[in-house]
């Protein structure tokens, strides 16, 4: 049985892939989670909806930041 990735390797192979298509289809979905946490935080009823609204998008900001190359745009 192969044992779970480290952080550091798997943000090193999505670097590796910066410039293709796999690299932006990955930066895509999280856009596009961040997109949903927002209408998610504009929609909600209660102050949990919007607590995990908020973390969801915090949380794929975080991964954006984690795998795009300092020298990205």
């Amino acid at each position: 049985m192969i044992g779970p990735v480290s952080r550091d390797s798997a943000v090193a192979t999505l670097r590796s892939f910066y410039g293709q298509g796999s690299y932006q289809a990955v930066i895509d979905l999280f856009e596009a989670v961040i997109a949903e946490a927002q209408d998610e935080m504009e929609s909600a009823n209660d102050t949990i909806t919007i607590w995990r609204a908020q973390g969801k998008a915090t949380s794929a900001r975080d991964l954006i930041a984690a795998i795009k190359p300092r020298d990205a745009e």
